[in-house]
């Protein structure tokens, strides 16, 4: 059986994501066979693997740091929010159905801990190290009954536990102290990481000095707060803002956006954008090109563009000859009418769509989860180089008088406006492909996202080694 190495936090953004990714590099740089784990994770960003599984985006990053395949037992329960307190639950790769609090406590009880036991086990006995990301915080004492990522990993597979605090916030050393004091098993922390330090970190060694005489418990390492590492986010606290600013590209951000890491490629190819709301939509008369990602709740989100005047604002920035591209919800907005017979994600009935694409929408209780290869026919001039994508979303797409965006190992996908202005897909990852990328903006794009990735992961992993004891973690797991 391999090592288990659980990194837990203070709390919520504490920066573990960051430091799994960092160490699965690092550990796979020095020859182990390394693989991520997260029990549970509550995030609308997800990916679709080969064989159709969907996990969270953060751990099939992190399964690229490890530089193994990732797999569903990576992240064997995915929370998808949708609003009024319920969630998607995708259990195993697979979607479940939607489930309110006390619905998810009863899957809690009955369902998902096998499963996530299993997870790991299977993933401990293929691998030497798995590194394990907790949730929250393992001192949440009013859910301890129903804490899978930390306290259920803590109590049945006694891992070597890091704690990690986030110095930004303030209050980091009294964060320490209360999580040893609330968690379970707290003689399971070898070593305590402090993240995000600005300044000089010598100012924190009586800090460092009070805790490790009063748990007995080792710091690793001070981590210092980095500003130009495109690594991607975990969720929406991680989006929250840009990350790159830039004035050519406008984001649409709704309520219920989801799969945000479509516009990690602007970020990694130094391009930027900007998240446009109902409050500085006046900067869409400026931009070259609108993105609309995502949904979880497209129909919601629809309310919200007429509500705030954005629908408005975009139908005046199409005639002003903008480009605009849908991605999955995004591709549905822009259309003529979306079905949802079924109330799959409605009350029911049929939805006008801003009406800028001769496309139908019809929703289905059949969810797609796929991984796709493409060949764009968007410019016509492209050359036939087969890109890689993902699909997740509900239902179908019927196209009346648009000619197709894409060209799928499954057929036609997306659609194309006559003016070759107007685009939608279905396909995560579009922007990950430079030749349309550069169409759009009228640019040529040399460089390439894989690659890209693999850099700022490598810069990552470098800062992590410069500032964590890695001999002392490796003497844990010894």
């Amino acid at each position: 059986m391999g090592k288990i190495i659980l990194v837990t936090g203070t709390s919520s953004g504490a920066g573990k994501s960051t430091i799994v990714t960092a160490l699965c590099r690092i550990l796979s740089d020095m020859g182990y066979r390394v693989a991520p784990f997260k029990a549970s994770n509550m995030s609308r960003n997800s990916v679709s693997l080969d064989d159709g599984s969907e996990i969270a985006r953060a751990q099939w990053l992190q399964a690229v740091a490890a530089r193994v395949s990732p797999s569903k037992e990576m992240n064997p329960v995915l929370l998808k929010p949708e609003g009024n307190r319920a969630s998607q639950v995708i259990l195993d790769g697979r979607s479940c159905g939607v489930m309110d609090i006390a619905a998810y406590r009863e899957f809690l009880a009955t369902k998902a801990r096998d499963v996530v036991g299993r997870s790991l086990r299977k993933l401990a006995e293929s691998y030497q190290v798995v590194v394990a990301e907790g949730a929250g915080s393992p001192a949440e004492i009013n859910i301890t009954d129903y804490d899978l990522a930390n306290t259920f990993v803590l109590e049945n597979f006694n891992p070597v536990t890091i704690l990690v605090a986030d110095i930004d916030r303030g209050g980091a050393f009294a964060s320490i102290l209360g999580t040893l004091s609330l968690m379970r098993n707290p003689s399971s922390v070898r070593g305590i990481i402090i993240n995000r330090m600005q300044g000089d970190a010598s100012m924190l060694g009586p800090g460092i000095s009070a805790i490790e005489n009063r748990t007995g418990t080792m710091f690793l390492g001070v981590v210092p707060m980095f500003h130009d590492l495109a690594i991607p986010g975990e969720d929406s606290l991680d989006y929250h803002r840009e990350r790159l600013t830039g004035s050519r590209i406008c984001v649409i951000k709704t309520p219920y956006m989801e799969n945000y890491s479509d516009v990690d490629p602007l970020v990694s190819f130094g391009i930027g954008f900007t998240f446009v709301d109902g409050g500085n939509s006046d900067i869409l008369r400026c931009c070259e090109l609108i993105v609309l990602p995502g949904s979880k709740n497209v129909f919601l989100d629809l309310e919200y563009l007429r509500e705030t005047g954005l629908e408005r604002s975009i139908l005046e920035a199409k005639s002003q000859g903008k480009k605009i591209i849908g991605i999955c919800g995004g591709f549905q907005i822009l259309g003529m009418e979306i079905s949802d017979p079924g109330g799959v994600q409605s009350h029911g009935g049929t939805f006008r769509g801003l009406g800028l694409l001769d496309v139908d929408f019809t929703y289905s209780g059949l969810k797609t989860t796929r991984q796709v290869e493409y060949i764009t026919k968007v410019p016509q001039s492209a050359p036939e180089k087969w890109f890689r994508g993902y699909e997740i979303h509900y239902g179908y797409a019927q196209r009346t008088g648009e000619p197709p965006m894409n060209l799928t190992r499954n057929g036609d996908e997306g659609a194309v406006s006559s003016d070759s202005r107007i685009f939608g897909t279905n396909i995560h990852g579009i922007l990950e492909n430079t030749t349309f990328l550069g169409y759009l903006l009228h640019a040529e794009i040399h460089d390439d996202y894989s690659r890209s990735l693999e850099r700022h992961i490598d810069r990552l992993a470098t800062v992590i080694r410069d500032n964590v004891d890695i001999a002392a973690i490796l003497r844990f797991i010894s």
